[in-house]
């Protein structure tokens, strides 16, 4: 498990930070020190999907994004030399970024902490690309939140390390997944609708007054509302007259054996549209049967 973690985390990470110029980052909140002392170093962070001109902290499954950071060092510490480090806690396992742009899990201890950016000669403004254009959802990440943290120590205050008290969250959606039935429609449903269906169960129709009314390719939307009304259809009885206008037709017939016999010109005003045994008539049969099972 920690070995696939690191293996994703280190793909996320292809992109080795690079500095970059930063502006109206959403400052984090709590600067610290180890020691527990104040500080005046200043931290932070934002992801944006829209290359910085809007921040936010949640994010779609797939949706590619940037994640940027930054240190205001405390004024005594610019021009000394000191160490920057990146921290990203994922499903409560703790990163460390190491120079070399991979990732490797923390223990906590500050012996074992190693740094991204070691031995530098610290600026006034350290910024830090964490990621640049990546869509965590397909790289593995995803229903989950990420917490990113920022520190850095200097020789000017040995033993002490400054850090981000809050993190930077970001949080990546689940995926999506789109109903079988509604792949079904889409790849094996619509053209038939629009061929064979579309001529009298629309507005003016001679089949108006259905409870299969549908919209033509041209309305907006026009195969989201037709699955809707399909399924809606099948998964409910149906008691209207005018779906039933024999008596042989039973004194409950449910709409997936309607929407199976009727285009075969039983009780239908429209005559024969799909023939018995056809292909079209198996793939109508293929989606009734994928929908009663949802």
């Amino acid at each position: 498990m920690k070995t696939k973690m690191l293996q994703i985390v280190a793909y996320l990470v292809a992109v080795l930070a690079m500095p970059v110029a930063l502006a109206q980052l959403p400052e984090l909140d709590l600067p610290s020190t180890v020691s527990g002392g104040s500080t005046t170093a200043r931290f932070f962070g934002g992801a944006s999907a829209d290359d910085g001109l809007t921040y936010s902290s949640t994010f779609e499954y797939d949706q590619a994004i940037d994640i940027n950071m930054e240190i205001l060092v405390e004024s005594g510490h610019v021009n000394t030399v000191g160490n920057i480090y990146v921290l990203i806690v994922w499903d409560d396992v703790y990163f460390m970024r190491l120079e070399s742009g991979a990732y490797e899990i923390w223990d906590l201890s500050l012996e074992d902490l190693q740094a991204a950016f070691p031995a530098k000669t610290l600026q006034a403004s350290e910024a830090i690309n964490i990621v640049n254009d990546v869509a965590f959802g397909p790289a593995g990440v995803s229903d989950t939140t990420l917490a990113l943290y920022l520190a850095y120590d200097s020789i000017a205050a040995a033993g002490e390390i400054f850090y981000s008290g809050s993190a930077l969250l970001v949080t990546i959606g689940a995926e999506q997944q789109s109903s079988s039935s509604l792949q079904l429609y889409n790849t094996n449903i619509s053209s038939i609708i629009q061929s064979n269906c579309i001529m009298c169960h629309n507005t003016g129709g001679a089949a108006a007054s259905s409870a299969l009314h549908y919209v033509d390719s041209s309305s907006t939307n026009f195969q989201a509302t037709n699955y809707n009304t399909l399924v809606n259809y099948i998964n409910n009885l149906l008691g209207k007259a005018v779906e039933r206008p024999s008596a042989a037709m039973g004194s409950a017939t449910d709409g997936s054996s309607l929407l199976l016999s009727k285009p075969q010109g039983i009780n239908h005003g429209g005559g024969i549209q799909l023939m018995t045994g056809s292909q079209d008539l198996q793939k109508l049969q293929d989606f009734v049967n994928t929908v009663l099972a949802e």
